[in-house]
């Protein structure tokens, strides 16, 4: 029996981060686990489940970081097993992840597997491209790339407003400003119970206080609510050097949005 691997899920659909957790049992792979990042309720407990396999060195200082952001990994049958929210996707979704595992070819089987292990035999030029990593060099380098997303996220968070503040700033009631970021017509991230909304998307100019089409924009973009705001701050050549944010708030959402379709998650 293989040890079981954990694979990260590209689900921006469903607006969570999703890690699928494997099995090899002679030969046959199939889905055991999924879990999802959710902000943590019980400040108290850990925030990595112990059938998750994180490799101990790692498993520390990931603990480490999920608490500085206010977040907890959990198992997704957890969540589908209490009542479903409105537009709750999760249920459908973890029938859907198993079916596409349970039911993919041998050659997507050898794909999915080369993505969550470590082959030293990868047939690579050794005298070129040096040995391979060992499995504690790879939990090393994405631990390291996990602790540059929570910064950025920490530095979203710093440079973002309540939803009071924002309240305020469209002269609407704090409960209106929940209702646009349920239906993603403001972008946000929750930090514990509290939701910061980045400063890019709020415009004086428009009608609404804020850019237009922003729940068309979250669901073509690549990514989640960080990357999207470095993306609408970052020059693009596209757009004559300007930034989306400010293509957007002077041309329309038109030709932001159909760059944002155009992006492959794997530029992220």
């Amino acid at each position: 029996m293989g040890a079981p691997a954990a694979h990260e899920l590209d689900s921006r659909k469903y607006g969570t981060t999703f890690l699928g957790c494997v099995s090899c049992i002679e030969e046959v792979w199939t889905v055991t686990d999924i879990f999802v990042l959710e902000p943590a309720g019980d400040q108290d407990s850990d925030r990595i489940p112990e059938n998750l396999p994180v490799n101990s060195p790692a498993r520390g200082p990931l603990e480490r970081a999920l608490r500085d952001a206010g977040l907890a990994i959990v198992p997704l049958d957890s969540l589908i097993g209490s009542p479903s929210a409105p537009g709750d996707d999760r249920h459908p979704l973890r029938a859907s992840v198993a079916a596409v595992v349970n039911a993919a070819t041998e050659e997507e089987l050898d794909r999915l597997h080369s993505a969550v292990t470590v082959d030293p035999d990868d047939d690579l030029d050794v005298t070129f491209w040096g040995t391979a990593p060992d499995s504690v060099s790879v939990t090393q380098a994405a631990f390291s790339d996990l602790q540059e997303q929570f910064a950025a996220r920490r530095q979203l968070s710093d440079e973002s407003i309540s939803r009071d503040e924002a309240a305020r700033l469209l002269d609407v009631t704090p409960q209106s400003i929940t209702a646009k970021l349920a239906a993603h017509k403001l972008v946000g991230i929750k930090v514990g119970r509290e939701w910061r909304l980045p400063l890019w998307q709020f415009d004086p100019d428009a009608p609404s206080g804020a850019l237009p089409d922003l729940d068309v924009l979250q669901s073509v973009f690549p990514g989640g609510v960080v990357s999207l705001s470095a993306w609408m701050q970052r020059e693009q050549p596209e757009f004559g050097g300007r930034t989306p944010r400010v293509e957007m708030a002077s041309r329309g959402s038109a030709p932001v949005i159909a760059l944002a379709q155009a992006l492959t998650a794997a530029a992220w």
